[in-house]
């Protein structure tokens, strides 16, 4: 009995072998799988950064210009408006940039706010902005520590304007932040006085 089970079992091992595609084919098939399955992930990835983040949106303007050789070329350049404390208010100055990746875009603009505010006094000369990151609305700045130290010698009224003038700047330029939260030197600020920079800002709602 065994001997007559024993062709029947290797003619049916034969027929699965034989139902099997060629080797080509099947790299094929597989080579097209992978495709569709990065293709799916590439298209999944750009949907859930559609619903669950924003992409920072910086409004600017073509520009038309002439090289050297007398070619017009085009470029985007944004305006971006850095607000200052002037006379117990603010003043408000325009800086142009070409748009970058959005945290350079940031950087540069505060860079020049920074500069502007250095040149009022405001700021102490070794002033540096480390570090800028954002999440959904809130932007996280990383500043160095004599960032705060000029802050610190403000009164009340002063650092007042003085964090107005920031936070408009950074909100009223880069959609869709809403609230900036400050480090210092990569940790957390402990710093109270003049005002309280422990916890994140946001700008008072208009009325």
């Amino acid at each position: 009995m065994r001997n007559k089970e024993l062709p029947r079992r290797r003619d049916k091992e034969q027929k699965e072998i034989s139902k099997k595609a060629p080797l080509p084919y099947r790299i094929i098939a597989w080579a097209c799988l992978i495709m569709i399955l990065f293709g799916l992930g590439y298209y999944g990835s750009g949907l859930m950064l559609k619903i669950f983040g924003k992409k920072l949106y910086v409004p600017g303007e073509i520009v038309v210009e002439k090289n050297e050789e007398g070619f017009k070329t085009e470029r985007q350049v944004a305006e971006i408006k850095l607000f200052l404390p002037e006379n117990g208010t603010l003043g408000v100055t325009t800086y142009r940039l070409v748009p970058s990746i959005p945290e350079e875009n940031i950087v540069a603009s505060l860079e020049q706010w920074i500069s502007l505010m250095r040149s009022k006094g405001l700021i102490e000369g070794n002033s540096r902005i480390l570090h800028v990151f954002r999440n959904g609305e809130i932007m996280y700045l990383n500043m160095s520590a004599p960032f705060y130290s000029s802050l610190q010698k403000l009164n009340k009224d002063e650092a007042l304007l003085f964090m107005t003038a920031l936070l408009r700047t950074i909100i009223e330029n880069f959609d869709p932040i809403k609230e900036v939260k400050f480090l210092v030197e990569g940790k957390d600020v402990t710093v109270t006085a003049p005002v309280d920079l422990s916890v994140s800002w946001r700008l008072a709602p208009r009325s």
